[in-house]
């Protein structure tokens, strides 16, 4: 990363000492006002007597690096407010970015999914904060005469905020109080054991959804590519870098064992669709020519989306992603979207 010229640091001081102190983390003026002006809004909202002494050492550290949404404690989401907080994993615009092309492509009928009674049940595991799930039952609700979205999570830390999230944002409105018909729910279960397995494949998904832990040891432990050092100080590790004590199956890397799992747990659960965050380029197409080599029937689809998957690509971007197989030839993946490869989508035959 680049340094911060003295010029700007005095330029910042101008305005005031705290957008100074946040310039290292915000890299840029306009950023460094905007954040002092919500961690203004934020100290006003407190009962703290000393509010000038109190913004000042949020704002130093935050420059220090600090994540502002573990600062403020929340982090927008489409219409929603996501709590956040220290232990459990920043929503990302990106997420929230597939979360709404999904939701728009389910709403269009273009997946034909959903019984014919219009039911639709979505899981979404290693939901964290639940911003997923919840995104996705306040963009269907009304779509859907009966719906059903659940969000599984390993960490006791993490259920206990999204069922907190699901209580927060009923009350703020973002959500609308549970009928009937629909259910919105967490649940702790460890996806690696078969227990999450025999509880869920009694029920017809139609969608599975994951955001799982994708980062190697090695950026982790050195940085680089998908990791700054915020990132790696801060957040969960839990949350983004699969565990050591998972063995890994042949033919996968140790990055990629979640994806391993998830697409056996696919296998029984016959989703219609399946979308997985990953993390770039190559692990798309590890995963991807892994998919191909165990589901080679014809009526499957896979695509690779970018960060912004509803955007047209700019000129430069590849639209095709090709997948070597195991026999010498190759398969190409289409790629949609702009900005970086972010997600895979499988829409499976019948």
């Amino acid at each position: 990363m680049p340094r911060i010229s003295p010029w700007l640091f005095r330029k910042a001081n101008r305005h005031s000492p705290n957008v100074a102190a946040l310039l290292p983390a915000c890299r840029d003026l306009p950023s460094a006002i905007n954040e002092l002006r919500w961690l203004k809004e934020h100290v006003n909202g407190t009962a703290h007597l000393a509010k000038g002494s109190l913004l000042a050492r949020l704002c130093k550290k935050r420059g220090q690096g600090y994540p502002l949404q573990y600062i403020l404690g929340s982090q927008p989401f489409g219409p929603l407010d996501i709590k956040c907080r220290s232990g459990v994993l920043i929503p990302r615009p990106e997420t929230e970015a597939y979360t709404y092309h999904l939701a728009d492509l389910i709403k269009s009928g273009s997946l034909k999914i959903g019984g014919s009674k219009h039911d639709l049940s979505v899981v979404d595991f290693c939901t964290g904060t639940g911003c997923i799930p919840l995104l996705l039952y306040a963009l269907l609700y009304q779509k859907f005469d009966h719906l059903n979205v659940l969000g599984v999570d390993i960490s006791t830390q993490a259920i206990k905020l999204a069922r907190g999230n699901i209580d927060h944002n009923t009350r703020l409105g973002n959500l609308p109080d549970l009928q009937l018909n629909h259910g919105l729910d967490i649940m702790q279960e460890d996806i690696f054991h078969d227990e999450v397995i025999e509880k869920l494949k009694g029920r017809n998904w139609d969608v599975m959804v994951s955001n799982p832990p994708y980062i190697s040891r090695r950026a982790w432990n050195h940085g680089g590519g998908q990791v700054g050092y915020s990132v790696r100080k801060y957040e969960p590790s839990l949350a983004l870098v699969p565990r050591d004590d998972v063995p890994i199956p042949v033919n996968w890397n140790h990055e990629d064992i979640f994806y391993a799992r998830l697409l056996k747990i696919a296998r029984h659960l016959k989703p219609r669709a399946i979308l997985l965050e990953i993390g770039d380029k190559e692990q798309a197409r590890r995963v991807i020519s892994q998919f191909l080599q165990n589901n080679p029937s014809a009526n499957s689809e896979v695509q690779v989306w970018r960060d912004w998957p509803d955007l047209a690509s700019a000129g430069d971007k590849d639209c095709l992603l090709e997948i070597p197989m195991q026999d010498g030839s190759s398969r190409a993946i289409p790629i949609q979207g702009d900005g970086n490869i972010r997600s895979i989508f499988i829409k499976l035959g019948a």
